[in-house]
């Protein structure tokens, strides 16, 4: 079943709000130590999902949400919203192909993107997922983390026809006590994964890269870059505890960006600099990272705001006051943040 509902409204552009445009502010060199915070920005939090989301990805001006028992999409121009009565736990998208894919108990669903208001479901697997399990797509590579101890890590390839299984199980990723996520990224030979690991005891985290072949195949694995060790002792709840690692990743120039919520900060791994391992300190234990390809976008599910990055400075730009309540989700274009809230579903915010 699908339920449509249109929102109509101005779009106001952050150029306006802040009188400055946003290509401006992510020149090196600027002088971002004084994070100002925009408060507001137009906000479309009408989600249709009947119990908030859980992920979300934007391609070509769409958002799309995993929601637990249903798909939510946003047109980002127009803001109207559909709900696909089909389950998901996380979600991912491959840019380049223009194919969605889906998670939900042990299926993987891959969704054309051709009527992108109403994706259609054009092939499924069946995959090994287990608790805080995650999925990431990119160059025609479809990765799934092996979640807590008891799952493994899976390698698939696709067509725009069919999902074929390459690997199951990558011993030096699956020999940890869990891989909450991955995040991965094209390249010309193929694709790099990044896992994200506790890698044993009460404050060892990890980030573990893989490298891959356009075939799926695992063609170099490097030493896992231990991340800062910290004891998670916050006050998450469902659906984080007893979970204590970082949740998410990013990609951007050559840095990985690390969501390490124990340590309340992103943790910023250079790929060109023999993995040195810097922080960005934040206020709040962040849980999910995004990019436009320009800035960073960080939410933390105690926080109620989403805080932008510059990359270039590596230091908080500012905040956009948003409301949230339990966002676990973030996604960006250069005109829009989406944030998927686990109380108040697919919140959309112009930029």
């Amino acid at each position: 079943m699908l339920k449509k509902v249109a929102f109509i409204g101005s779009i106001i552009s952050l150029c306006l709000l802040l009188g400055s445009c946003s290509s401006d502010a992510i020149e090196t060199g600027n002088d971002f130590s004084d994070p100002i915070a925009v408060d507001d920005p137009l906000i479309n939090p009408d989600g249709l999902a009947s119990n908030g989301c859980q992920n979300v990805v934007i391609f070509n001006n769409f958002a799309y949400a995993a929601c637990g028992s249903e798909i939510e999409v946003v047109n980002l121009t127009t803001l109207e919203r559909n709900l696909l009565s089909l389950s998901a736990n996380d979600i991912a998208v491959d840019p380049d192909l223009g194919l969605l894919f889906t998670q939900a108990g042990n299926q993987l669903r891959m969704f054309t993107t051709a009527d992108p208001l109403e994706p259609e479901m054009i092939a499924t697997a069946t995959a090994n997922f287990g608790l805080f399990s995650g999925i990431a797509a990119a160059n025609g590579v479809l990765i799934i983390s092996g979640g807590t101890t008891g799952s493994n890590t899976q390698v698939f390839t696709y067509t725009d026809t069919a999902i074929s299984l390459v690997a199951s199980g990558i011993p030096a990723v699956d020999n940890v006590v869990g891989n909450p996520d991955v995040h991965i990224t094209g390249t010309a030979a193929g694709a790099t994964a990044f896992y994200t690991q506790d890698i044993g005891a009460a404050a060892n985290w990890g980030l573990q890269i893989v490298v891959l072949n356009g075939n799926g195949v695992v063609t170099e694995i490097p030493e896992v870059v231990v991340l800062d060790p910290q004891p998670y002792t916050g006050g998450f709840g469902p659906p984080f505890a007893p979970a204590n690692f970082p949740s998410e990743s990013e990609f951007l120039n050559n840095f990985v960006y690390v969501a390490h919520f124990a340590s309340q900060g992103i943790q910023v791994i250079d790929l060109e600099n023999n993995n040195a391992l810097s922080t960005i300190a934040l206020s709040f234990e962040p849980t999910n990272i995004a990019t436009d390809g320009n800035l960073l976008y960080v939410v933390g599910i105690t926080q109620d705001d989403v805080t932008l990055i510059n990359p270039n400075t590596q230091a908080v730009q500012s905040t956009i006051s948003a409301s949230l309540t339990r966002p676990i989700g973030v996604a960006a274009s250069a005109t829009h943040i989406a944030v998927a809230d686990r109380t108040e579903g697919l919140v959309i915010i112009s930029q």
